[in-house]
C-alpha cells in the first residue's frame, strides 16, 4: 500500500512540474560557449530545442555589445536562419537581438519573427532594425497557440557582401502550455489518491 502511495505522489509531482512550466527566460548564461548541435537544449530549459535551418552553425559565445552576455549566434551559413521548437504549445514568445551591422543590410531592413503549429504559419511579425550593430532591439509574437517559430534577418543586401547576416538572439521569453502527457499523468495521480483515501475509509 504504501508503495502504491509513493507512485501517486510521484505522478502527481510530475504533473504539476510539467504544468508549472511558464514564463521561461533563457539567457544562455549557464551554457558552455562554443558550436552546439542542431537540436540542442539549453541549460535554462528543456522545453525548446534551438536549429540552424541551413547547415549546423549554432554558437553560444559573448559577443560584446552585440549580446548581453552569452546569446546564441546562427553562424556562416546566410540564408539559414533560427528555428525553435517547443515541446507543447506556446502561447507568446519574445527576444531580443543584436548584429544588425550597417555594413550587411540597407535602411528597412527587418528582423521576421514567425509562429507555426504544426506546417501551418499562424502568425508573423517583423521589426525594423536600427542598424547600430547593438543589442537594443526586441521582437514578440504572441495571440496564438504555437509550437515552433522562426527568426531571421531579411537584408536586401547585395554583392560585393554576400546576402544574409549572422543572427544573434538573447534573452528568449515564451510561455508554454506543458505538453498534454504531462497534465494526464497529474490527473491520473490525484484520481489515485483520491481512490486510495476512499478504499482507507470504507
Amino acid at each position: 500500500m504504501k508503495k502504491l502511495i509513493i507512485i501517486c505522489v510521484l505522478f502527481i509531482c510530475f504533473g504539476l512540474t510539467g504544468s508549472a512550466q511558464a514564463n521561461i527566460t533563457i539567457d544562455f548564461e549557464n551554457d558552455p560557449t562554443g558550436l552546439k548541435p542542431n537540436g540542442w537544449v539549453s541549460a535554462d530549459s528543456s522545453l525548446v530545442s534551438f536549429t540552424d535551418s541551413s547547415g549546423a552553425d549554432l554558437v553560444v559565445g559573448d559577443y560584446g555589445v552585440e549580446s548581453h552576455g552569452n546569446a546564441l549566434a546562427v553562424y556562416w551559413d546566410d540564408p539559414g536562419y533560427l528555428v525553435m521548437d517547443f515541446s507543447g504549445i506556446a502561447t507568446s514568445l519574445e527576444l531580443e537581438f543584436g548584429n544588425d551591422d550597417p555594413t550587411w543590410s540597407n535602411p528597412g531592413d527587418t528582423a521576421i519573427l514567425t509562429a507555426f503549429l504544426g506546417a501551418t504559419q499562424v502568425g508573423q511579425t517583423a521589426v525594423v532594425m536600427n542598424r547600430d550593430d547593438i543589442m537594443n532591439q526586441s521582437i514578440s509574437i504572441s495571440g496564438m497557440n504555437f509550437d515552433q517559430a522562426t527568426f531571421f534577418y531579411n537584408v536586401s543586401r547585395t554583392p560585393p557582401n554576400p546576402p544574409g547576416l549572422i543572427e544573434i538572439v538573447d534573452n528568449i521569453k515564451f510561455n508554454v502550455i506543458p505538453a498534454p502527457g504531462a497534465i494526464l499523468l497529474g490527473s491520473i495521480g490525484a484520481g489515485l489518491v483520491g481512490w486510495l483515501r476512499r478504499r482507507r475509509t470504507i
